[in-house]
């Protein structure tokens, strides 16, 4: 009789201790949203949670030289909507670990030479007086920052824009409502503000792509002051913009669409 209430004891007991196991993974996981398609030359290690995107505490991103990070917040009780960039600028490969539930979550592994977090805003170097090595940014994501816009319907009406040695475009129709460009970078706006911040570069942008029907981009051209030489941070920033314009959802059409925008 003792024996059996011993077992009874111990499975209840067994019980109670995976169950605050298994709330505990829960909590640490989802800590932070790793964003693959805006992300470059990133690996991930040590994340126990289940899906690929959500990152538990303890996870460490691991970048490659001119590798680029690009993570959000998961929605918190009392936490706004938060996204982040860090940009490896050094030779070397970088670690950084999710080390915090709480903002800023991450910090490098392998840098000791790092500024305090400023306004969401860190820096690190490999040596005293030596180069930038790692840039991180974060940024609220505002609901007001960006254009709202229309659902992904085959009959939303985006006016085209003509490139150099191509004819117009056909436009695309939905009940008389166009789509403008102004709209369509607005929307970025809180992506393309993230970028800029962490390469900051006074040469103009342009950049013209091609929206396919079923709203994919795979042609992007970008030409900085009418000139195909470029600066590292230049190169850097094409890169960050060329990420944000290929992700984005845009609505569905019946023709491709030509964009342009200098940024």
């Amino acid at each position: 009789m003792l024996l059996k209430f011993k077992r009874k004891f111990l499975l209840v007991n067994a019980v109670i201790i995976l169950g605050y196991a298994t709330g505990l993974h829960a909590d640490e996981c989802g800590v932070l949203r790793y964003l693959a398609n805006k992300s470059n030359g990133v690996a991930i290690t040590g994340n126990t949670c289940g899906v690929i995107d959500d990152i538990a505490l303890g996870s460490e991103f691991n970048l490659k030289p001119g590798a680029r990070l690009w993570f959000k917040s998961q929605t918190g009780i009392d936490a706004k909507k938060m996204q982040g960039i860090c940009q490896n600028r050094s030779p070397d490969p970088i670690n950084i670990s999710v080390n915090s539930g709480k903002l800023p979550w991450i910090k490098p592994s392998d840098l000791v030479l790092c500024d305090s977090w400023t306004d969401n805003k860190m820096n690190c170097r490999t040596s005293k007086n030596g180069q930038n090595a790692l840039s991180c940014i974060i940024a609220a994501i505002s609901s007001e920052s960006g254009a709202k816009m229309p659902e992904r319907t085959t009959s939303v009406r985006m006016r085209s824009i003509t490139t150099p040695g191509e004819a117009d475009k056909s436009e695309l129709l939905q009940s008389g409502v166009e789509t403008e460009k102004e709209q369509i970078v607005l929307a970025m706006q809180p992506d393309i503000g993230l970028c800029k911040a962490i390469n900051p570069t006074n040469t103009p942008i342009k950049i013209t792509w091609l929206v396919e029907k079923n709203g994919q981009v795979n042609t992007i051209i970008p030409t900085t002051n009418g000139s195909s030489m470029q600066s590292n941070t230049d190169k850097q920033l094409i890169d960050c913009l060329t990420a944000v314009i290929r992700d984005f959802t845009y609505p569905l059409a019946s023709e491709a669409v030509w964009l342009s925008h200098q940024f």
